[in-house]
């Protein structure tokens, strides 16, 4: 590791994905709790910083430090930061006695890789082993989540990269020789340079769910799936006080095996997508390896502005299963670039 704590941002799970791939600890802050201010926006009402970490401690005192209220950033929230270094050594002592821990009945069996359920149901039954009362909950509106996101997302995409056009911010890229020196031109050299080929499948879709005559029909749409996800949820934290799930179905797939074919990377962020569509924090720990070798990530997802809650269990889970395999993840990953 060059580094003991990073940043990244979320905005359908990439801190707890990467997290969960490489067997480090993930954390997408609750909405707003952490300042945006001075990150390129991609999705405004979905996009959070957060920390990547090795240990949940390490993880809790970074957003610790990170935490509060920015009069610079417009969706700061005013909330006082949570007491998650606390949380973190209170779990480390491994006694979730009257915890109520929900398993969100979408978000987990067909579909997942056996090797990921089988470590996900093990990281169960060592949080019931510790006390932890473990609740089945439901919410069904997530089988629309991924739908909704992937309007909702690019629809903000298409919007906050409209100003990356060469006129005023970032690259400016003038047309060839033998065609017309015009604004026009420049502007379609510039973003055909400067954005990639899934930016632009972003930019193209956004643009088309934000247009008149689709507007209502999928941006408006996907927006009430939204709240009905919100609903799901604060229905769910009536019967537990942190939900779990896989963070992904799959462990890691070879580079580049699926370029070609978007639908199925985005399939993968099926588990962490809910969680920015609600705003809620959502962190991901190494749960150990698949049978493939490969890290499995185990998350927590806990009610908006109550991040210290998903810090005890995480916690107390990494120090079971730290304890069971003799050490750390990363002492069993089979990565031999890192002895040399």
């Amino acid at each position: 590791f060059e580094a003991p704590l990073a940043l990244g941002t979320d905005t359908g799970g990439s801190i707890r994905q990467p997290g969960a791939l490489t067997g480090t600890v993930g954390v997408k802050p609750t909405y707003g709790a952490v300042s945006r201010f001075g990150a390129i926006a991609m999705a405004s009402s979905l996009d959070q910083i957060g920390p990547v970490s090795r240990t949940v401690l390490d993880a809790a005192l970074l957003q610790e430090v990170i935490g509060g209220h920015d009069v610079r950033d417009s969706t700061s929230i005013p909330m006082k930061v949570p007491a998650m270094v606390a949380a973190a050594r209170e779990g480390a002592k491994r006694d979730l006695s009257g915890m109520r821990i929900g398993l969100v009945k979408e978000l987990s069996g067909d579909g997942y890789q056996p090797g990921v359920q089988a470590r996900f149901d093990e990281s169960v039954a060592l949080l019931k082993d510790m006390g932890a009362q473990i609740v089945e909950v439901s919410c069904p509106h997530l089988e629309y989540a991924l739908g909704a996101y992937y309007i909702i997302m690019p629809s903000e995409v298409s919007s906050n990269l409209a100003r990356y056009d060469g006129m005023r911010y970032g690259l400016r890229v003038m047309p060839p020789d033998g065609v017309p020196q015009t604004a026009a031109n420049m502007m379609a050299a510039t973003r055909e340079a400067g954005f990639g080929d899934e930016v632009k499948r972003r930019i193209v879709l956004g643009t088309y769910a934000l247009s008149a005559g689709y507007y209502d029909a999928w941006y408006g749409s996907a927006q009430k799936v939204r709240t009905l996800i919100i609903e799901d949820f604060h229905k769910a934290f009536e019967q537990a006080d942190v939900l779990v799930s896989p963070t992904s179905p799959t462990t890691a797939f070879k580079f580049g095996a699926k370029m070609d074919d978007p639908l199925a990377m985005y399939m993968n962020d099926i588990d962490t997508i809910p969680a920015n569509m609600a705003g809620t924090p959502a962190m991901s720990i190494p749960a150990g390896l698949s049978d493939d070798g490969l890290p499995v990530g185990f998350q927590f997802i806990a009610p908006q502005k109550r991040d210290d809650v998903m810090y005890k269990p995480a916690a107390a889970l990494e120090a079971a299963l730290d304890e069971r395999r003799g050490g750390p993840i990363w002492g069993s990953l089979k990565t031999p670039w890192l002895a040399k």
